[in-house]
């Protein structure tokens, strides 16, 4: 309950709260209530302290009314001192107003004065300054009087006096008056000099004509004007330099060029000085240096004598560079003795140069300085004069020498154990054959064995050498026949980069690195033979050769041997103080400099000769064989020579880093020789495409000639080289190539699944033609009997004679060959074992042979496809269970198909420009049906032109269409396909969609309808002929529905439209006349992708329904009549291509990543791919399906491919998103690079990695024309399997 208080304390403390803003301090007032009755109260306690307060107001106001009264009255004083203020200082203004007046009057005053001072200053300089233009103008009187009498340097005093004089006048030098006297000055100052160029050309006179020069020292005038006197004007007047330029240019000109250089006749003239003049006359009869020094000596001295030293001195350092520069350039360098017959002449020379140099110096002359450098450089320049002579001339041999040709003899001494193979031929026969059989019947290896074996194998990966270019020890010497050619010619072309300085450095190709003199006894190629190493007994076996060189090496050899016998020459007795003497060691780097002259240009010299590389190898060889045997011959005959130590050749001609670059070289072109063999051998081997088709046409004629030009080529390469190659290394060098071609047989057959007998049989004889090559190592031994050494060439090739036989034998001849013969030594168990299950194996071929065996006993057998599980069998059927772990004992569905053949090409139809896309109209097509007879069928063709094609099958073009009339828009076609037989679609990169009408009977292009909705390029069109409608899908994202009707669709929008711009409509004027063309508009435009639609196609079941591919990765299903997007399924890549496989509900996509991803669009699929196919290189950006199956694709890649694809030929993959993974079927090349039939999908034709310049645009698959595909090759390619 809260506490009662009084009415009084509640008025005090309401009171306080009003007077001085406080709170009630106790707890019991501030809680307290106000009743109604405290009211009264309080009114009349707020009555009472508003009466206290206005009392002391009043009371204080009584008592302050005194004060106010005084303050009051200060105010007003205060007020009145202002006033007085104010005029005061009004009166002080108008007293400073008139002592201003007074200030301006005497300024005024002293303004006028100063310009009084200012008048008189001016009048008394203008006085001075009259006066020293009087003065001036007489100096002026005194120089042109000067000037008349001859006295010029008086004159020019005077000039010089009268210039000063201009000077001093200060700010009137630029009045008018001065100016007139400048110009006078001016004038006189020309005449003189005019007057001194006259002078001078009086006594320095210069006839070019006449090829003369005259000098005087003076010349009579009003009286005699000396040169001095004219140099010392031409000094004052700053002139003389640049007469002394023109001087020297004359000298030069007339005297000095005509003495030291040759004309175009190698013609220099004589030199001769009467009196005061020098003159040249005549054609000199002495060439030497020394008499032109003499001559330059005379030069000198006539100027010396006829100049004074300030004329002859200046113009010495002018003319001397120029005398000195021409000495150099025309005689002293081409005087340089390239031998050492001409060191004692050039000894003469160079102590003419010094004296010439020395008496230049007396002269007090100064350019001389190069003469002497030249002088204590000439041993410098001689040593680099020889290097650049050297150089220069194995130029002019390198092109001739080649031509000539040699053959020379290499003997070499070797110990040769006596179960080497290279005694094969000798007495100990008998006993190498007790050996081998020895050998043979030993199952053991031994550590020995497999040396031998790694050996082998290291002769045929690296084609060895067959004279031991790194077996240096076992080199005895040669014997050598060979011609010397005497006719020089000059070699036209180096090639500049070829200079190969790093040589050493380089990625050497396969190239010889071992001696191949010993060749081993036949092994097996894999390395596991089992004979064992038996105690050898060494015998000394001499070696002869003869192989084929050009005259290089030796003319190679002159020089060298000639630069070592010039050393020594250098430094004899008589030659030994000479000055190039001590610069002779440099000659032994000229060598060096040949080899690497021959190394970098012996490509170029040499290619004209069919076996090129190979003589390369053989002059490399004959080269390196002769240097080393000079430098051994060397070390001989610097035991007792008489050179100092540092000069001898065993020191100083250090060849050893040449000798091997020179070998690198042979090796390497050796190796590439080789190398081009080897890839022809494969590429030609290739053609048989891994000889799984051996027995099915076309493949079975491919695989003939595969092996018969095989063989062809190699007999070709023996015909080149059996000229050039010694008779070893012939033999080794075709085993090489034969043990190639052999190697891919073996392999190709040995990756053989399975070999039905056809095949067996057609291998086997390709074995028995492949045996032939063993006719090209017939050899006669000793006792002249013939020998077959391809056993001993060919480390394979007893594998490969077996592998012939086992492909025609039974189980019991393998067994007898392993057992009782030598099968073990060659092929491993395992080989033999794969072997013979490929042979006894059901596998696709052997299933194949079944089938017709069953079916068509009689009849052509036809290949089939076997299908286990509805998988396409790619291997045997034991390797099928094991990949999909199934037991022998399941139960397998085993289907068999008929095999698409290889589609091969049968026509190629040529445009202007690259094709982007073919439709064809037949029986077979959509658009076409029963009203297309066969033998009428129609190939539409879209270009970048901007034209549509209409072919028949001939290649016959029928029908052109005119080029669009868009206002000057770009009108490349992206996109064509046939409405009906009468009518096509066709657009391109100018956004708009054209219905054409084709007239069959006049073969005429006409344009119906022109459709517009798209603001951007038109990439795909899909057509459905029952509905009349048309779907476009373009870069700017959207998907139109069209009519083809021009009824059906509504009015075209103005802003889409050619002539909707001023510009536009100029363009269309300018382009071509109107055509009156209907103009419409879509009816549904379809808006949901975020990147450039690539391809859109109708429902194949169900018109009312589209898929659409995008750059945004995405597929996207519409509902036509809504026009609204109804599933969209988004992919990891962007999608290029669309085609339909209905009978599997799945929706083939193109990639940007290279391969094909099949989507199932319905709504209920769990995965968005369920199948990927790869195999392309490049984007896919064309696809279409088979119309005679359900399973087959045809795609059309940027690689320069066309691909097809079943999806039956699958395999699990290892991703998560992928499903399965399959591979092409068969692969067409463009018919453009070689192309021809179609090859395997694992064999296909080697392409460029990217397709540049054969990019596939697009493909349709018709079943009456065949696989049509256009590319960049500006094609339409047609390949059609053999039965259709």
């Amino acid at each position: 309950m809260p506490p009662q208080v009084s009415d009084q304390d509640l008025g005090d403390a309401f009171l306080q709260s009003v007077q001085h803003g406080s709170f009630p301090q106790s707890e019991h007032v501030v809680s307290a209530p106000v009743p109604s009755t405290a009211l009264p109260h309080l009114l009349d306690v707020v009555r009472k302290a508003r009466d206290d307060t206005t009392n002391e107001i009043r009371q204080v106001s009584r008592e302050a009314a005194s004060d106010v009264d005084g303050w009051i009255f200060q105010a007003r004083k205060l007020q009145d001192d202002i006033k007085r203020s104010q005029d005061t200082a009004k009166a002080i203004v108008q007293e400073a107003e008139s002592g201003k007046e007074n200030t301006t009057r005497v300024q005024n005053a002293a303004t006028q004065l100063s310009f009084m001072y200012s008048e008189i200053a001016y009048n008394e300089s203008l006085v001075q300054v009259i006066e020293q233009l009087r003065d001036i103008s007489t100096l002026l009187e005194s120089v042109q009087d000067a000037a008349v009498h001859g006295h010029i340097l008086h004159a020019l005093d005077r000039l010089e006096d009268t210039n000063a004089a201009f000077h001093r006048l200060g700010p009137f030098e630029s009045t008018r008056i001065v100016g007139v006297l400048k110009s006078r000055a001016d004038q006189l100052r020309s005449a003189i000099i005019e007057n001194i160029t006259e002078s001078w050309n009086a006594l320095i006179l210069v006839e070019p004509a006449e090829r003369k020069v005259t000098m005087k020292e003076a010349i009579e005038r009003e009286s005699p004007v000396h040169i001095e006197s004219v140099v010392e004007a031409l000094n004052k007047l700053n002139l003389l330099d640049k007469f002394l330029s023109r001087l020297s240019r004359d000298v030069d000109a007339v005297i000095v060029g005509p003495r030291l250089t040759f004309d175009h006749d190698q013609i220099v003239f004589a030199l001769e000085i009467g009196g005061d003049s020098i003159q040249i006359m005549g054609r000199i009869t002495d060439m030497s240096v020394k008499a032109s020094l003499e001559d330059i000596h005379v030069i000198a001295e006539y100027l010396s004598t006829r100049l004074p030293p300030s004329i002859a001195v200046p113009l010495s350092e002018k003319l001397v560079p120029s005398i000195t520069a021409r000495l150099i350039t025309n005689w002293l360098l081409p005087a340089i003795p390239l031998s050492t017959d001409g060191v004692h002449d050039f000894q003469e020379n160079l102590s003419l140069v010094l004296g010439l140099a020395e008496y230049f110096d007396e002269l007090d002359w100064s350019g001389q300085k190069r003469l002497q450098d030249w002088v204590d450089k000439s041993a410098e320049i001689w040593l680099a004069k020889r290097k650049e002579a050297a150089i220069a001339r194995v130029q002019r041999l390198l092109p001739r020498r080649v031509c000539e040709k040699t053959s020379v003899e290499r003997v070499e001494t070797q110990m040769i154990s006596k179960g080497d193979a290279m005694l094969a031929g000798e007495g100990n026969k008998e006993d190498q054959d007790e050996d081998w059989g020895a050998d043979w019947g030993d199952d053991e290896k031994h550590p020995a064995e497999e040396h031998e074996a790694s050996y082998t194998q290291a002769a045929e990966e690296e084609d060895m050498s067959a004279w031991g270019m790194d077996d240096d020890e076992d080199t005895q010497g040669d014997t050598t026949q060979n011609t010397k050619p005497d006719n020089d010619k000059e070699l036209d072309e180096v090639d500049p980069d070829a200079w190969g300085w790093g040589d050493d450095e380089e990625a050497k190709p396969t190239a010889p690195t071992e001696p191949a003199q010993k060749p081993v006894a036949p092994t097996k190629a894999n390395g596991n033979a089992n004979a064992p190493h038996k105690s050898a007994q060494e015998k000394a076996v001499t070696l002869r050769e003869t192989y084929t060189v050009t005259a290089i090496p030796d003319s190679l050899m002159e020089i060298i041997v000639q630069v070592v016998k010039d050393v020594a020459t250098l430094n004899s007795p008589e030659l030994v103080g000479s000055v190039i003497a001590p610069a002779s060691g440099g000659l032994y780097a000229i060598p060096s400099l040949l080899l690497a002259m021959y190394r970098a240009t012996a490509a170029m010299h040499y290619s004209k000769d069919v076996a090129g590389n190979m003589l390369i190898y053989n002059d490399c060889t004959r080269l390196s064989d002769r240097l080393r045997s000079f430098i051994v011959e060397q070390a001989g005959k610097d035991k007792t020579s008489n050179l100092p130590q540092h000069l001898r050749p065993s020191v100083r001609l250090r060849l050893d880093n040449d000798i091997k670059s020179v070998e690198g070289f042979a090796k390497r072109a050796y190796g590439r020789e080789m190398e081009n063999q080897r890839t022809i051998i494969r590429d030609l081997l290739d053609g048989a495409q891994g000889f799984q088709s051996c027995t099915i046409a076309p493949f079975a004629t491919e695989c003939d000639n595969a092996v018969a030009m095989t063989i062809d080529r190699i007999e070709e390469v023996k015909r080149q080289w059996q000229k050039v190659l010694s008779h070893s290394v012939l033999l080794q060098s075709l085993g090489s190539l034969v043990s190639t071609a052999l190697t891919k047989f073996i392999t190709e057959v040995e990756d053989m699944p399975d070999i039905a007998e056809e095949e067996s049989k057609k291998l086997h004889g390709y074995g028995i033609s492949l045996s032939s090559i063993s006719t090209l190592f017939q050899t006669d031994d000793a006792a002249g009997d013939a020998r077959d050494m391809t056993g001993i060439y060919t480390p394979n090739w007893f594998k490969f004679q077996y592998l012939s036989e086992i492909l025609d034998s039974s189980l019991a001849d393998i067994r007898y060959m392993w057992t009782d013969s030598e099968l073990k030594l060659e092929m491993e168990a395992d080989e033999v074992i794969d072997l013979i299950n490929a042979l006894a194996e059901l596998g696709r071929y052997g299933l194949s042979t079944l089938v017709n065996n069953l079916l068509r006993p009689e009849q052509k057998p036809i290949p089939f496809n076997i299908l286990i599980n509805g998988q396409f069998l790619r291997s045997t059927l034991q390797q099928f269970l094991t990949q999909h772990d199934l037991s022998s004992e399941s139960t397998l569905d085993v289907e068999y198909t008929p095999a698409l053949l290889p589609p091969l090409n049968v026509s190629s139809f040529e445009h202007d420009d690259w094709v982007s896309a073919v439709d064809v109209l037949s029986a077979a097509s959509p658009a076409g049906g029963s009203s297309i007879a066969s033998g009428q069928e129609r190939i539409l063709s879209a270009s970048y032109d901007g034209l549509v094609r209409v072919w028949n099958t001939s290649g016959d073009v029928l029908a052109t269409s005119s080029a669009p009339n868009n206002g000057g828009r770009i009108t490349c076609l992206k996109t064509a396909r046939w409405l009906s037989d009468k009518k096509f679609v066709a657009a391109g990169l100018d956004s708009v969609v054209r219905v054409y009408k084709y007239d069959e009977d006049t073969r005429s292009i006409t344009p119906s309808v022109e459709l517009y909705s798209h603001n951007m390029g038109v990439e795909d069109v899909a057509v459905h002929r029952p509905s009349n409608r048309i779907l476009s899908a373009s870069s700017d994202t959207t998907i139109a529905l069209f009519s083809s009707s021009t009824k059906d669709n509504p009015a075209a929008p103005a802003p889409l439209l050619p002539t909707s711009t001023a510009a536009s409509a100029k363009r269309q004027k300018l382009s071509k006349p109107e055509r009156s063309v209907p103009a419409r508009g879509a009816l549904a435009t379809l808006s949901g992708h975020a990147s450039p639609a690539s391809a859109v196609i109708f429902k194949p079941a169900d018109p009312t329904v589209a898929y659409s591919t995008s750059h945004d990765h995405t597929l996207k299903t519409w509902d036509l009549p809504t026009a609204t997007c109804v599933d969209t399924r988004t992919t990891g890549h962007a999608l290029l291509a669309l085609a339909a496989l209905p009978h599997l509900h799945l929706l083939a996509a193109g990639t940007s990543a290279r391969h094909i991803t099949l989507i199932d669009p319905r709504a209920s699929a769990t995965q968005i791919s369920v199948i990927t196919l790869r195999g392309h290189k490049n984007a896919v950006v064309a696809l279409d399906a088979d119309p005679g199956s359900h399973y087959r694709l045809l795609s059309g890649s940027h690689d320069g491919t066309a691909q097809i694809w079943d999806v039956r030929n699958v395999r699990p993959s290892v991703g998560m998103a992928e499903g399965q993974v399959g591979e092409s079927v068969y692969t067409i090349a463009r018919e453009s690079v070689g192309g021809g039939a179609a090859a395997g999908g694992a064999g296909a034709a080697k392409m460029h990695a990217h397709g540049e310049g054969v990019k596939v645009l697009g493909v349709r698959w018709d079943r009456d024309v065949g696989i049509l595909s256009a590319g960049e090759d500006r094609r339409v390619q047609v390949n059609r399997a053999a039965a259709s």
